[in-house]
Order: C-alpha cells, then structure tokens, then sequence
C-alpha cells in the first residue's frame, strides 16, 4: 500500500515549483470572483489557487490515482472526478493558505499538502515560497525543516523543534476566545492584527518559533490541521478545548473538526485548557 512519506517525498519538488510559481506571479496575480465568506481570507481566490490545484491533481494522478482527493478549491476542479472516492489515504491540498495575504504582496501565505488516513492525519507538507523553506512531517517520524536547495536535491532536511516556543497566542476572528484569555495570556486575533498591522502575525508562527499556542475553531485539515500535526512531531502539545484528540476530519464533508489547540510547552497547553474551562 502507498504510504504518507512515499507521498511526501514524491510530492516536494512539486509543491515547491508550485510555491516558485506563486512568488513569480504574486505582484500582478488576478483576482477570480469572490467565494462566500464570512471574512475577507474566506472569500479571497486568485488565478494561483486554481492553477496550483490543477498542477498538483495532474502530478498526484500521474503517480498516485488510487488516492482520493480533497480540496479547497474543488468546486473549481476538473479533474477530482478522476481520483478514487474513498481510498484509504485521502491528499488534502490547501492550493494558497493565505490568500488574502498572498493578494496583498505579503510573504505570509504557504501551500500546504495534508494526508488523512481513515482515522487521523498522518502526513503533511507545509511550503513556504517567500521565506524559503518548507516543513514536514509523518505521523511518529518527527518533524522536518527544509530549505528550497534541500527540496532539489531530495535531502530530508534537519529535525525541526518548537518545544518551549515563546510570543503570544494566536486566534483567528474569535473575539470571546480573546476575552477568555486575555486574563491569562497574551492573546493576538490574527483577523484584527492583519486589518491593523499586515503581515506581523501568521497562524504558522508557533510553527517558526514566535507563538507560544494557535487555537483553531474550527479546525480545518488542509491548513490548520496540517500544522498541528508537524508542530506535534516537532514537540508540541495538540489536544481540542477539552483536552482530548481532535477527532476524524474525514467524518465531516469539509473536512473540519470543531476546534484544536496547539501548544509549545505542556504547562501553557494546561493554562489554556483551564482559562477555557474555568
């Protein structure tokens, strides 16, 4: 049976030419019609969402037709059809993770490659085009970090580690997980930080060692997903606002769990847990 890391490997240089193209482009990247969306990142789509979609359906079909499929953008696919319906690894593929970003000229955005089992999320690629590097991870192979020279040549990259990461906790458009926090620790809204400050905070920074936590609710598998399972082989400590597993995303037609918590320390993952269950 085809596995997570024979994915992984086979996908990279991929992913990275797909992220080499989005750089390229970005400064005069179209705009395609708005999708419904309660915030402007959830209704932000560009001409590089759909092209890198295609570009990786075509080089996932070429290799891998067995596996099924799931996109973001896959109301705007033409070749979904093709993949099996319920094989027992499914590619999740969030095409530009930060669209909005990416429209503005930012370097905040990432493409990001998550696989699912029938039961949890065992494998993930998380590309980064304007900081040039890329991480990865296997569900109990530990997470690794890789620069755009490594991704060409193969290489596996060096062991990546965000125990003990400090700055503050990140949320998205959740102003009553702020007022539930605030008390506790420093809590940014990634929403409001944007419209005041562009670019300054990222939902990937605990990944990168400038965020002490990221509460995802919900939860979706292409991005959100994706970077709780590399921050948790990168020492991480990943639970929902309950304290227990996140749960199957596949069991949800858009691939979402209600929530997630991702912590880089046991003791601020606990303070969390009880600010949010006082």
């Amino acid at each position: 049976m085809t596995t997570p890391q024979e994915i992984i490997t086979y996908l990279l240089p991929f992913v990275a030419t797909a992220g080499s193209y989005s750089a390229q482009i970005q400064k005069e990247v179209g705009m395609h019609d708005a999708k419904p969306g309660e915030t402007i990142f959830h209704s932000a789509l560009s001409d590089a969402d759909v092209t890198i979609q295609a570009y990786i359906e075509v080089a996932l079909l070429a290799k891998f037709p067995h596996v099924s499929f799931f996109s973001e953008e896959q109301e705007q696919s033409l070749n979904r059809k093709y993949f099996a319906d319920d094989y027992e690894l499914e590619v999740l593929l969030d095409p530009i993770d930060g669209t909005r970003s990416y429209v503005d000229s930012r370097e905040q955005y990432q493409v990001i490659v998550t696989i699912h089992d029938r039961t949890q999320i065992v494998g993930a690629i998380c590309h980064m085009p304007r900081r040039g590097h890329c991480y990865t991870a296997v569900r109990g192979g530990g997470a690794f970090i890789l620069t755009e020279e490594e991704v060409r040549r193969a290489a596996q990259g060096k062991r990546h580690s965000v125990a003990g990461a400090l700055g503050p906790v990140l949320v998205f458009n959740r102003p009553d997980l702020v007022e539930k926090l605030s008390p506790h620790v420093e809590v940014v809204d990634l929403l409001t930080s944007y419209l005041r400050t562009p670019g300054k905070h990222n939902m990937t920074d605990l990944m990168e060692g400038r965020a002490a936590a990221t509460l995802h609710a919900p939860c979706q598998g292409i991005d959100g997903g994706a970077i709780a399972l590399i921050a948790a082989e990168a020492g991480a400590t990943v639970s929902d606002f309950h304290g227990r597993p996140l749960g199957n995303f596949r069991e949800c037609s858009k691939r979402t769990v209600p929530n997630a918590l991702v912590s880089s320390s046991r003791e601020m993952h606990e303070r969390i847990l009880s600010a949010l269950n006082p």
